[in-house]
């Protein structure tokens, strides 16, 4: 019995196609397999930063006359960015009173009770003599708690405390306020018709503090 062997030829055709199956097969796989990845955390602190400008210095009156009380006012401008907020302090800068007669300093003008700032604080409604503020407005945050609602200097409304001897609270702001926020106080004085005669002057100090 005779076998007889055949050789089957692969057509060149059917080759090229072949091969090109094959190298669309690695390039499928070059182009679908998981590359290598890494994270990177991006951070930054920005710092905390604060202004004050309450202005210019305040002539009460340029002509008292006792029995009369004069009005006059500060606005003070606080920029911080600060996410909590801010609180504005004030103080007289006198050890006894915040204004002494120019060229006599044992004659002065009484302050009204000093400002405490406790709970609902110590400010009243004007009646009598002496020297007190009071915080009329505000577009950061107004306690009318504290200063009652008036808003104007002139309000009946407003309530009335002296100017403390150490720094105390005046306003407290407890939130982050993208622009410049205002505080506006009232200086009100009055005095008996016995004062005497002449310039009277004093300092007092503001402080603004970022709440911590």
């Amino acid at each position: 019995m005779i076998i007889k062997k055949y050789k089957t030829k692969i057509k060149k055709p059917t080759l090229v196609a072949i091969v090109l199956v094959a190298v669309f097969a690695v390039f499928q796989v070059l182009e679908f397999s998981d590359g290598a990845v890494d994270t990177v955390t991006l951070s930054l602190t920005v710092n905390e930063a604060l202004a004050l400008d309450c202005g210019a210095n305040v002539n009460i009156s340029g002509s008292f006359t006792p029995g009369t009380p004069a009005y006059n006012s500060s606005t003070c401008t606080v920029g911080t960015n600060s996410d909590d907020g801010y609180y504005l302090q004030v103080k007289r800068d006198d050890a006894d009173t915040t204004m002494d007669h120019s060229t006599d300093a044992s004659a002065n003008i009484t302050d009204k009770t000093a400002w405490n700032p406790t709970g609902s604080g110590n400010a009243v409604t004007w009646t009598g003599t002496g020297l007190g503020f009071s915080v009329y407005a505000s577009t950061a945050t107004k306690s009318t708690t504290w200063w009652g609602t008036g808003t104007a200097c002139d309000d009946a409304l407003n309530e009335y405390a002296g100017f403390p001897d150490a720094y105390a609270n005046i306003m407290e702001h407890a939130s982050y306020s993208a622009s410049d926020t205002t505080t506006s106080i009232c200086y009100k004085v009055d005095t008996a018709a016995t004062q005497k005669a002449g310039l009277y002057n004093g300092t007092i100090t503001y402080q603004a503090n970022v709440t911590p």
